[in-house]
């Protein structure tokens, strides 16, 4: 059974949602589940709704059919992306065999088919970044409270990966977008706000790896200015005091003489303390 198959009858059972929530990185990706989840509940809503007692009679009929078109989702888009007359429903009869069941049904397991795909992408990337995480020990910690364990293997994400997670999971619910059978679908709409939360989601990620970037370079200015005055001969329980004060009057210039160094994000003034710490940081101290 494939990982997307574990998620789809997950995602048919009640405990889903409860079981992702558990994830070490759940916090990151927390509204891209819940979206994921909520579209395939009404997916799940829809078809038990227009059932009346044909090929989707059960649940185990509705999972067959949404793994059958999960399978082939990449097949049917294809067709169903050049196909003059966006018969969508056509192909989803022909690739899962259910050949009777109606067209909002049809369509429901379609979309039901990419959420779970886009959901599989988020829990595959959860799992195999907690073990990456503990990647210079033979085991990790079984004895660490759960927020002590989450924030450490949060800490250890490389955001590069957490933005190719989100480009994936976009890029299947992409289809329930582009086919222009699905325009008018109400479906449609939930995945729309999931796609535009993903594009938010990016910008904060991407938004923080600058800030980080630019707070790295604030702290090799501060690191070479110590050593500077370490050079020139000041002892260490000076030279903290010496490069707070430094800083204070860079920061204090007016914005065309500051370095480049001094970004929006770090106009405020480090403590002392904070300064002996980058500098104890970077062996100075």
């Amino acid at each position: 059974m494939t990982d997307h198959q574990v998620i789809l009858h997950s995602a048919l059972g009640s405990g889903l949602l409860k079981s992702l929530s558990e994830q070490p990185l759940y916090d990151l990706c927390r509204g891209q589940v819940a979206d994921a989840c909520y579209l395939i509940d009404q997916c799940w809503l829809r078809i038990h709704r227009d059932d009346i007692n044909k090929d989707l009679a059960g649940m185990k009929d509705l999972g067959s059919m949404c793994i059958q078109t999960m399978i082939h989702e990449e097949s049917i888009f294809q067709y169903a992306s050049t196909d003059t007359t966006a018969r969508l429903a056509h192909w989803v009869r022909m690739y899962s065999g259910y050949y009777s069941v109606s067209e909002r049904d049809a369509h429901a397991g379609y979309i039901m088919a990419c959420a779970v795909k886009a959901l599989g992408a988020l829990a595959s990337w959860m799992q195999i970044a907690d073990q990456e995480a503990w990647y210079h020990v033979s085991e990790p910690p079984t004895d660490w409270p759960k927020d002590l364990y989450c924030q450490f293997v949060a800490m250890q994400v490389d955001p590069d990966k957490h933005i190719e997670v989100l480009d994936q999971y976009t890029l299947y619910l992409e289809p329930i977008t582009s086919l222009l059978c699905l325009n008018n679908d109400e479906l449609r709409s939930i995945a729309v706000r999931a796609i535009d939360t993903v594009a938010r989601k990016k910008g904060g990620i991407i938004s923080g790896m600058e800030r980080n970037d630019e707070i790295s370079l604030r702290d090799a200015a501060i690191v070479k200015q110590g050593r500077h005055y370490r050079a020139a001969g000041m002892s260490k329980r000076n030279v903290a005091t010496k490069v707070h004060a430094w800083l204070q009057r860079e920061v204090a210039k007016p914005p065309k003489q500051r370095p480049d160094w001094i970004a929006l994000e770090t106009e405020k003034p480090l403590t002392r303390k904070s300064v002996e710490t980058i500098l104890k940081r970077n062996l100075v101290l």
